[in-house]
């Protein structure tokens, strides 16, 4: 796996085995994963084809998972714990409208079509299994919302966050041992799931403060 930011864009080179919640997302191999910056008056008539077009520009050619955030590359956290690598752009200026606690008003129209985001890219160098794969976006969806209650806010999240999580395929972990067992679960009391939580929490959390929010 390589990374870099290029036009504002942290770009994720390797070969995955990844399922993702974003925009054209789903399960598949993929080769790349990105996250691009776009204005935070970005309101496109179909996200979808704009994430297509802006791979190609990009140079980046199927299959891939992109995503879109208003966050700037230069708040970009990356976390490092042993085998899981965690990417994570963090701004709530789109927070949920539902809030906990009293009924509170939410944004208006406007502020909504701001891409105020969190977007979560995890990327083990341990084999997943299917379960795994997808429950690791619960871990990590639980320890996004907590993270933002400890930041004091009152949501759990934004209206557009979303999480990839993806596998390398061929990484030196995987090849150097072909019996390796894979990584069973994500909750949050496994090994993983622990990584997971604090990665993300930490993540978030030096994310926003970066922001002042």
């Amino acid at each position: 796996m390589q990374y870099y930011v290029q036009d504002s864009t942290l770009i994720i080179e390797g070969n995955f085995e990844a399922v993702s919640t974003g925009l054209n997302g789903g399960r598949t191999r993929v080769k790349y994963l990105f996250n691009k910056q776009v204005p935070r008056t970005f309101n496109p008539p179909d996200p979808g084809k704009f994430v297509e077009e802006a791979a190609l520009e990009m140079g980046i050619r199927e299959p891939y998972f992109g995503l879109l955030t208003a966050v700037n590359m230069e708040y970009l956290q990356v976390i490092e714990d042993d085998y899981l690598t965690v990417f994570l752009t963090a701004g709530v200026s789109n927070g949920s409208e539902f809030r906990i606690g009293k009924e509170e008003k939410v944004e208006t129209v406007e502020e909504i079509k701001k891409i105020g985001t969190i977007n979560i890219i995890l990327i083990s160098r341990e084999k997943l299994s299917e379960t795994a794969l997808l429950g690791a976006i619960i871990t990590a969806t639980e320890a996004k919302g907590l993270a933002l209650l400890e930041k004091g806010h009152r949501f759990l999240g934004t209206n557009t966050d979303t999480v990839i999580v993806a596998y390398e395929v061929d990484s030196g972990m995987n090849s150097e041992n072909k019996d390796r067992q894979e990584l069973a679960y994500a909750g949050s009391s496994t090994d993983f799931g622990k990584k997971i939580t604090k990665a993300v929490m930490k993540g978030v959390k030096a994310g926003l403060e970066l922001r002042g929010e």
